[in-house]
């Protein structure tokens, strides 16, 4: 088969890598598994062992082809020949999703699954330098995966696991999905906070004085060890800052609070409004 760079992936053969795997995703019977990327189709044979159905797409016509065959008397498995950024995930049914995921597509499938399923659990392998970029709450794909799932490596997985041997290690990561830090109605409004964030476009947020300010409300010494709460508590505190005007009095209670995971919600309610009285209210 001709290396085709666009689909390109680095396969899993060892069977005590894959039992290792297949151990931390404690999977059970009743399971429904989607996985990403079927490939040759080793770790979907040892999903479909213990769940009850999975699920595995595959854009490269070749192993799908061949996965196919290999796999087209496992009534428990099915195969999609899709590219994965265009597959519709279910939005009722329970699910988890598997993949060892394509290292240059990375960050649009972690953001495709999290985004855009419901899936309680999903383990990727990935490489180990984007696993800690996923991590960075300096970086706007940290500060925005962090609003839905907690991340965590289970396993390191080094490069001599894989054929063709990459030149970077793995490891295999779980994300857990959690109750949302930013609601719909508020998330166009913290993606635009967290683009002038990251790029440390502080003058369009608040003055030089107001910075200082929002960084004593947040508690904040240090920007490098800075926590994705108190990033939370700084953008949160810019509007009351940079309100200046009588409408922002009635939002003035703000100060005292302060931001954990139980009222952000709250805290980002008093942004919205606020937002919206200052519009109102025009240029003081």
């Amino acid at each position: 088969m001709n290396k085709n760079i666009k689909y390109s992936q680095n396969f899993l053969t060892s069977e005590k890598v894959l039992n290792q795997i297949i151990k931390q995703l404690n999977l059970k019977e009743t399971d429904t598994v989607y996985e990403i990327g079927t490939g040759k189709g080793h770790l979907t044979t040892k999903l479909a062992k213990i769940s009850k159905q999975v699920t595995s797409i595959e854009l490269d016509s070749h192993l799908f082809n061949l996965s196919s065959e290999k796999l087209k008397l496992n009534i428990r498995v099915t195969l999609i020949h899709q590219d994965i950024l265009q597959f519709q995930f279910p939005n009722k049914q329970r699910y988890k999703i598997v993949g060892n995921i394509p290292y240059h597509l990375s960050t649009q499938i972690i953001k495709k699954v999290v985004f855009e399923s419901h899936a309680s659990d999903i383990y990727l392998i990935v490489e180990e330098g984007f696993y800690k970029r996923t991590l960075d709450i300096h970086r706007t794909l940290g500060l925005l995966l962090h609003t839905q799932v907690s991340i965590q490596q289970l396993l390191k997985l080094p490069a001599e696991c894989f054929h063709p041997k990459p030149k970077v290690n793995s490891v295999l990561i779980k994300l857990t999905r959690h109750t949302t830090d930013v609601p719909d109605k508020y998330w166009k409004l913290y993606t635009y906070f967290v683009s002038k964030w990251v790029n440390r476009e502080y003058r369009q947020l608040f003055t030089k004085n107001q910075f200082h300010q929002a960084m004593k409300h947040a508690k904040v010494n240090n920007l490098s060890t800075v926590t994705y709460e108190q990033v939370l508590s700084i953008l949160i505190v810019i509007y009351y800052l940079t309100g200046g005007n009588n409408s922002m009095s009635r939002f003035c209670k703000f100060g005292k609070l302060h931001v954990t995971k139980g009222n952000v919600d709250k805290l980002l309610g008093i942004l919205l409004t606020a937002s919206k009285e200052l519009k109102r209210s025009g240029p003081h």
